[in-house]
């Protein structure tokens, strides 16, 4: 370099800022989804998506009007909704698919599908179940109740008429007093 000449060889103070806001943006956007991919709560994940296809369930046998079951294999842990009136004979080999891949659920080695309570139904802990959805969306009061691992519980609770579902944190009987309806 030639002592009178000045030329810049470095970034000013504002464009090192501008970067700097710039990857916190970025990351701010990008760790939550980091943290929930390698932290997530099995137990809780399992039952947010058994509450949406409960969800969708309801609303599917509305839109169809026809009756929409939701059936639940306890001994392979996996849900799927199968329409009423496309029923396999009896006999027939069901392999959860019926052709709607896109509304199946199945349960993490880790959670299991331990039982399903209903008014009606009774309780039922083993094989194939279904709780049924009539064509107004309405469902009998159900309760599904999940266990991980840990030995934590959760219960998944439908409502009749009103269509509120509910989740929680412990295992509860139909019978329960701390049954919120």
């Amino acid at each position: 370099m030639r002592p009178g000449s000045s030329t810049s060889r470095g970034f000013t103070l504002i464009e090192l800022l501008v970067v700097m806001v710039i990857i916190g943006i970025a990351t701010a956007f990008v760790m939550p989804r980091l943290g929930s991919t390698l932290f997530s709560d099995q137990l809780k994940a399992t039952a947010r998506h058994l509450v949406g296809l409960v969800s969708e369930a309801s609303q599917e046998a509305v839109r169809k009007q026809s009756v929409i079951l939701l059936r639940i294999d306890m001994e392979h842990n996996r849900v799927w909704l199968v329409e009423a009136a496309g029923e396999r004979k009896a006999g027939e080999e069901n392999d959860g698919n019926d052709g709607r891949h896109g509304q199946r659920l199945s349960v993490p080695g880790s959670v299991r599908i331990v039982d399903v309570s209903s008014l009606y139904g009774g309780k039922r802990s083993r094989g194939i179940t279904d709780i049924s959805f009539s064509k107004m969306g309405y469902v009998d009061k159900t309760f599904i109740h999940l266990h991980d691992n840990d030995g934590r519980s959760m219960t998944i609770m439908l409502s009749p008429f009103i269509g509120t579902i509910r989740v929680a944190d412990s295992y509860v009987g139909l019978s329960d007093e701390k049954t919120p309806f």
